[in-house]
């Protein structure tokens, strides 16, 4: 008999923050945040933040509009892939929409709602492009109050020898 079958007593994690920005990794982020929510019955909250890079903050205004709609078709692509993920799975959740620096508005939604993880997507970025560019994921590590899973989406050739 394994452990989820020796306990029906609920686990430590009853609600989740999973960060949710459209990406592959993101993707897979909250489709296995999803499965263990159902599995532990804990409630997801989603959050997507908009934000809007340095270099567009400081375009022309049409530029401006240009990147607004990038920012709202993007919330609501993200949004319809909430619903598809979780929609089904029996897990209650909420989406929550915030603008600023990633790590920092997602940290500041874990202690809002009293979060007992965060579950991260992480792309595999170089090391030098996130001292250049910065990576929500380290930033998590290192500011969460609360233990942070890092998922991560296969690399082109775990995929290749999956098949």
């Amino acid at each position: 008999m394994n452990t989820r079958e020796a306990s029906a007593e609920p686990t430590w994690i009853r609600r989740m923050v999973v960060a949710a920005d459209g990406s592959p990794a993101s993707l897979v982020g909250l489709e296995q945040a999803t499965d263990l929510a159902a599995w532990v019955g804990a409630k997801v909250v989603v959050v997507h933040v908009r934000h809007v890079p340095v270099m567009a903050m400081s375009a022309p205004s049409a530029g401006s509009a240009a990147v607004l709609e990038s920012l709202d078709e993007l919330e609501s692509e993200v949004r319809k892939q909430a619903a598809r993920i979780l929609g089904s799975s029996g897990a209650a959740w909420d989406f929550v929409v915030r603008s600023g620096s990633p790590g920092e508005e997602i940290v500041e939604v874990v202690s809002e709602v009293g979060a007992d993880i965060v579950v991260v997507g992480s792309n595999r970025h170089s090391s030098l492009h996130n001292l250049v560019l910065g990576s929500t994921a380290a930033y998590l590590t290192t500011h969460s109050p609360v233990p942070v899973l890092v998922m991560r989406s296969p690399a082109p050739a775990e995929v290749a020898h999956s098949r």
